[in-house]
C-alpha cells in the first residue's frame, strides 16, 4: 500500500482511504453470503494531503494521519481503481469519526 500512497497524492484536504472488509464468518463459524454482509463504512487511511488554506492563507493541519481508522459517510466518495485494488478519495471534513487506538 506504501506504494500506492507514492503513486497517488491528495491535494489540499482531500484523504485517500482503503474501505476494510467485513469478516465473512461469524464467531460461531457460521459463514455469512454476501447478501448479509454488513455494509462496511469503515476504512483505513492511505494517504493525505497537506491540508486545506484559511482565508489568511494559512494551513489547516489535518485531523486525520496515514494508518487512521475511520468512519465514512455511506455516500459521496471517489472511487478510485488501481491496479487490482478499490480506493476512496474524500474531503477530511466529509469522514464522520476517527477510531481510537
Amino acid at each position: 500500500m506504501a506504494s500506492i500512497a507514492r503513486r497517488l497524492i491528495p491535494i489540499a484536504d482531500r484523504v485517500l482511504v482503503k474501505k476494510l472488509v467485513a469478516k465473512t464468518q461469524t464467531a460461531g463459524g457460521v459463514f455469512l453470503p454476501d447478501s448479509n454482509l454488513p455494509k462496511m463504512n469503515e476504512a483505513e487511511v492511505i494517504a493525505v494531503g497537506p491540508g486545506a488554506k484559511d482565508a489568511d492563507g494559512k494551513l489547516i493541519p489535518m485531523e486525520v494521519a496515514v494508518n487512521d481508522k475511520v468512519l465514512l459517510p455511506e455516500y459521496g466518495a471517489t472511487l478510485v481503481k488501481l491496479d487490482d485494488d478499490e480506493y476512496h478519495l474524500l474531503r477530511a471534513s466529509d469522514i464522520l469519526a476517527k477510531f481510537a487506538n
